[in-house]
């Protein structure tokens, strides 16, 4: 009789365990198939808020953009600008001084925008400077402001310029009927005809020199010296 308590008691310890375990598993899952099949019934099941709503698109994913490709060269705005460029002006010719001089008068007298005085071998010279015609210090000009002294203005920017400095002239022809000696004329590295015409105080005296006529139409194009209305006065030469 104890020997069949104790066969009983071995079959309950460890086959009832091993029995037990599965269906409880099962039941466990066969409760969360029914759960699961219960939310699945609560979602879709509309209320009375669902009446005459329209329903929602779908939200779809989408692919990251790639990163745009490089401007083509010569296109675009690339292209724009460059159209809209403004065009570099054309080089104006140059004056450089002579390797020597004819003559150096080390002072000088300004009396005008073509002219200064000098001495040359102990007698003195009036010097116009070559192909040019230059404003007289009594001339004004009629500007929007009124008349000016554009003459007086004139022999200031020559004096200006010349200052303290030495005058080195080639090309020294002789006195005509008005005692002048035609000459071209440097102060350091300025040819001062160029200078007078560049600044708009002198005209060529042929509007077709190659040297100078460029200049003379930019100085009226910016409106510079007898061209302007005396309200402006030209850059300082050494500012240039």
């Amino acid at each position: 009789m104890a020997r069949q308590e104790r066969r009983y008691g071995f079959l309950i310890r460890w086959v009832a365990p091993l029995i037990a375990g599965p269906a409880l598993t099962a039941a466990a899952l066969l409760w969360l198939s029914e759960d699961a099949e219960r939310e699945d019934l609560a979602a879709a099941r509309p209320t009375i808020l669902d009446f005459g709503r329209l329903p929602s698109p779908p939200v779809l994913r989408q692919p990251l953009a790639a990163d745009p490709p490089p401007p083509v060269e010569g296109s675009g705005r690339t292209a724009a600008a460059g159209t809209a460029a403004k065009a570099p002006e054309p080089a104006l010719p140059l004056a450089p001084p002579p390797d020597s001089f004819e003559a150096l008068f080390p002072r000088v007298t300004v009396l005008d925008a073509g002219r200064f005085r000098t001495i040359r071998d102990r007698e003195p010279l009036v010097v116009h400077l070559a192909g040019v015609n230059g404003l007289a210090f009594s001339d004004s000009c009629e500007g929007t402001v009124g008349r000016w002294n554009c003459g007086a203005r004139a022999r200031a920017d020559l004096a200006r310029l010349i200052g303290p400095r030495a005058v080195g002239c080639v090309g020294i022809a002789a006195e005509g009927d008005d005692g002048e000696s035609r000459a071209d004329c440097w102060v350091g590295s300025r040819n001062l005809s160029l200078f007078m015409v560049s600044r708009g105080w002198a005209e060529p005296v042929d509007p077709a020199d190659p040297l100078l006529a460029p200049y003379a139409g930019k100085a009226k194009a910016e409106k510079l010296g007898r061209y302007g209305d005396g309200s402006l006065r030209p850059p300082d030469p050494a500012d240039e």
